[in-house]
């Protein structure tokens, strides 16, 4: 039962009809409340309930019991021993008998009704679903509300939905009993996109379309399909096409509106945040206009159209003259610089150095504020706007475009404008810049990239900075590629050419790729190399290259279980970005902010920045396929095992799509961990093992980048394949030794004392792993000593020590909770209780002293009713007390209730 966006609401209503209420959902026209009652009806009948159907429709709403024909008429054949009398009103009434000579007066066939619900109800409960509750036939509501009112503690329920623009529903009294009102709510960005999924629509357009369909998924979808009929682009301040349907709804309220009223509409329309001071309007200039429920002018002033479609409606319709005309003359009223500026250039009629300049200027203002999807947009209005031929003017312009559209995240804009400017431009800066960006918005996809560098190296000849820039560029691509050497010598090269251009930010990412391959290769020196490009970037301004070596110098810190540093790196780094609005490069930031806090025992604010990381990339059009990774890995630590499996196969999907091979083994290692996690370790070791696959082709070795190795240990034990888990367990442990990360040594001998266990010594490797969370706990991260923990408690339950195993059990419960590993918090109670009910029967002594108990009785009363002594009472108490890990009466009671 999914349904874009609704979950809340599907949850509502399912829950009150289960628990035999009625629920009536209500809101405007096309807003979901037939598509969320008909999967709520789906649920119901799926579960056994008898759901008895109608859409009453308006040209049907003045005859007569047709809406109890569709609920009733099939139903007669099977309800046996109703009278006769009232069988035969209601024939007569459900057309399936003629009338009779004398007819049946009003109450027999509400009484019919009323025993007819009854006796279908005693099979089993009984929904009636009435969409479109408005259009009932005033017959039928009598009806229906006669028997509403009398059912009683009969199992019947209506699920009805209420066409309701504003003000309350009004056909409450259909419903029997008790009614749960619920208003089917506009849906949100990502529940519009979601419904708009498939149509090849942009991150941009398809928030433009939330904005204008005020939510409403059927105005949304009619918007969506005018758009993907279009050929050429909808700039941002193009008008929305808006389709018959839509103008149908609401283009009456346009109908006889004066000329003058028209004009100062469109004024409104044409501008971001109306308002009669602002447009130096009288009190009464919308009046017409609010009389026809176009607008609303509130007490401060503003304007507000009644729905964003109006505005769209009034902007559409609109001549390109008209709209020049309006935009002329708000840039002679509007205070904001660089909203003039906009104005100045929508106000014009054709190329225009002089305006191009100054919406170039105002591009540079904007994007300083962080507004990088404004600043795109006036500098793609520049290029309009710069006349031809001009050099490379309008190819720079679109340039700009380009970078500010990739920083506000809108890779399908930045996409766009780059390979705009490429074939604009004329000098070698302009063409090796548009194919870099084009690179970038590439993302992990590597189609092409190849070439695109390929051609950009040789434009880049003879320029130092150029060639720096080329060759970080191929460096990151052959790392991607697993031709290391190349990657490693192109690094060098990179940096040898950024030092002759003294370019430091082309050093800085230089030395950050030769970082990587150290680690990659094995080398002593990655770490320390980091280090280097983290001490350059101190102090410089942010760029992407000093974002990144800021970030690699966070997860330097967290690989060698500085954690701390990690942790107010990363924040500091995250706080920088965000406040510079640079989304393309947050997106990158909370990857390491998601795994950072994971790790570092905040579960919450990992799962938090995991999900904005996943809708960042969702948004802005890119590959999902690292945001659902990054997600999974969060979900596993902090959410639901089933959330991660779900996550991590949508994320190895997505890369088999592209042939990323580099998160592909990433989303396979977290699909083995969720897998493990829920109890399937044959489907974990699969995973396991294309991962390790993959890992082995990338000759990657640090095994604290993405901890899953004594994971997969730990599946292949409780797959019962003891010689495979050998051979990982001694290769892991090789590779902690030389890469010096004892940070991942204690989940190495959580595994290692899992495959002793199995080998027949659950005592010595319960020994074992205590004194290994003894030596390594303090230096760990907190989830593998919760982790420990567990399975202390399990090894200690094997070797028949159940008092150490409930205060193993109940040390990973607080740990877990401690760090909001949520994921893990009922898989440790689950062992607990599963220990508690395995503790024996009680002795009849130990039954008689806790019926007592509960009967709240005290030791002495226990005492004398028992002929023991206090001490003996407390003694029996005592031993119950730690033979379930409690430490009082209550929490007792609750173990044994």
């Amino acid at each position: 039962m999914r349904v874009a966006g609704r979950s809340e609401v599907l949850r509502d209503a399912t829950g009150a009809l289960v628990a035999g209420r009625s629920v009536l959902l209500h809101g405007p026209s096309g807003i979901g409340k037939s598509v969320v009652a008909g999967a709520v009806a789906a649920h119901l009948a799926a579960s056994g309930v008898t759901v008895l159907r109608t859409t009453p429709a308006e040209v049907e709403a003045s005859l007569p019991h047709v809406v109890l024909v569709d609920l009733f008429a099939d139903q007669l054949s099977r309800v046996r021993g109703l009278p006769t009398h009232l069988r035969e009103a209601l024939e007569v009434a459900l057309l399936r008998a003629p009338a009779q000579a004398t007819p049946r007066d009003a109450l027999t066939i509400r009484i019919a009704v009323l025993e007819l619900l009854r006796r279908l109800a005693g099979d089993g409960p009984v929904t009636m679903l009435i969409d479109d509750a408005q259009w009932v036939d005033e017959a039928s509501a009598e009806v229906l509300a006669f028997a509403a009112r009398r059912l009683g503690d009969a199992r019947v329920t209506v699920l009805a939905t209420e066409r309701v623009s504003d003000g309350e529903p009004l056909t409450r009294q259909l419903c029997p009993g008790d009614t749960r009102v619920i208003a089917v709510e506009p849906l949100g960005y990502r529940g519009i996109a979601t419904v708009l999924a498939g149509q090849g629509l942009s991150p941009s357009i398809v928030r433009r379309i939330h904005k204008a369909s005020g939510g409403n998924p059927l105005v949304a979808v009619e918007l969506g399909n005018a758009l993907s009929r279009r050929d050429e682009t909808l700039e941002d301040h193009d008008p929305l096409p808006v389709p018959g349907r839509l103008r149908s709804l609401l283009s009456d309220h346009l109908t006889g509106l004066s000329e003058s009223t028209r004009e100062t509409l469109l004024l409104a329309a044409a501008v971001a945040r109306p308002s009669l001071g602002m447009l130096g309007l009288p009190v009464d200039a919308f009046d017409e206009a609010e009389q026809a429920q176009v607008i609303a002018v509130n007490g401060d002033g503003s304007v507000v159209f009644r729905h964003p479609l109006l505005r769209e409606l009034v902007y559409a319709d609109a001549t390109a003259a008209q709209r020049r005309t309006a935009h002329a003359l708000l840039m002679s009223i509007v205070e904001d610089p660089v909203e003039r500026v906009l104005h100045l250039a929508l106000g014009s009629a054709g190329p225009d150095e002089g305006t191009a300049a100054l919406a170039d200027a105002a591009a540079a203002d904007a994007a300083a504020r962080g507004a990088f999807a404004s600043a795109a947009a006036l500098s793609r209005l520049a290029a309009q706007r710069t006349p031809i031929p001009a050099g490379d003017a309008a190819a720079r312009r679109l340039l700009a475009a380009a970078r500010y559209a990739d920083a506000a995240g809108q890779v399908a804009r930045a996409r766009e404008a780059a390979t705009a400017a490429l074939k604009a431009g004329q000098t070698a800066d302009v063409r090796v810049s548009a194919r870099l960006l084009l690179v970038d918005a590439a993302g992990q996809d590597l189609h092409g990239v190849g070439e695109l560098l390929a051609e950009a190296g040789r434009d880049a000849v003879g320029d130092p900075r150029l060639e720096a820039q080329v060759a970080c560029y191929a460096a990151t691509l052959a790392y991607f590629e697993r031709r290391y050497d190349d990657a490693d010598a192109e690094s060098h090269r990179a940096e040898k050419l950024a030092r002759v251009a003294g370019d430091t930010d082309q050093i800085i990412r230089a030395i950050g790729m030769q970082a990587t391959m150290a680690l990659t290769m094995g080398r002593d020196d990655g770490d320390d190399l980091h280090a280097g490009a983290y001490q350059l970037a101190e102090g410089r301004p942010v760029t992407t290259a000093t974002i990144e070596a800021r970030q690699s110098w966070a997860m330097t810190a967290l690989f060698r279980g500085d954690l701390r540093t990690a942790r107010e790196e990363i924040r500091q780094l995250e706080s920088d970005v965000r406040d510079l609005g640079l989304m393309r490069d947050l997106m990158s930031v909370l990857i390491s902010c998601s795994a950072i806090y994971a790790r570092s025992g905040y579960g919450a604010e990992a799962l938090k920045t995991a999900r904005e990381c996943e809708r960042l990339f969702t948004d802005a059009g890119a590959s999902p396929a690292i945001g659902l990774t990054v997600a999974a890995g969060a979900e596993w630590c902090a959410g639901s095992a089933a959330a991660a499996i779900s996550l991590a196969r949508k994320a190895i999907a997505a890369c088999e799509a592209i042939g990323d091979t580099e998160w592909l083994e990433v989303s396979c290692a977290i699909l083995g961990q969720a897998l493990l996690l829920s109890g399937d370790a044959p489907a974990a070791v699969m995973a396991f093992n294309r991962a390790a696959s993959l890992e082995a082709a990338a000759r990657s070795g640090d095994p604290a980048i993405i901890p899953w190795h004594a994971d997969h240990v730990e599946a292949l034990v409780h797959a019962d394949e003891l010689e495979a888990a050998t051979a990982a367990f001694t290769e892991v442990r090789r590779r902690v030794s030389r890469f010096k990360r004892p940070v991942v040594r204690l989940g190495l001998e959580r595994s290692c004392a899992l495959h002793r266990a199995a080998g027949g010594d659950p005592a010595g490797a319960a020994e074992a792993l205590r004194n290994a969370i003894a030596t390594y706990g303090e230096i760990s991260y907190p989830i593998d000593v919760a982790r420990a923990y567990l399975i202390l408690g399990q090894l200690e339950r094997r070797a028949r020590r159940r008092a150490a195993a409930r205060v193993a059990f109940g040390e990973a419960i607080a740990r877990f909770s401690a760090i909001g590993a949520l994921a893990w918090l009922p898989c440790a109670q689950h062992e607990l209780d599963k220990l508690n009910k395995g503790s024996g029967t009680l002795s009849e002594t130990e039954r008689q002293v806790v019926h007592l108990v509960r009967s709240g009785a005290t030791n002495r009363e226990i005492a004398a009713s028992m002929y023991l002594s206090v001490k003996a009472v407390e003694a029996h108490l005592s031993r119950l007390y730690r033979r379930y890990n409690v430490r009082n009466r209550t929490d007792l009671l609750r173990i044994l209730a």
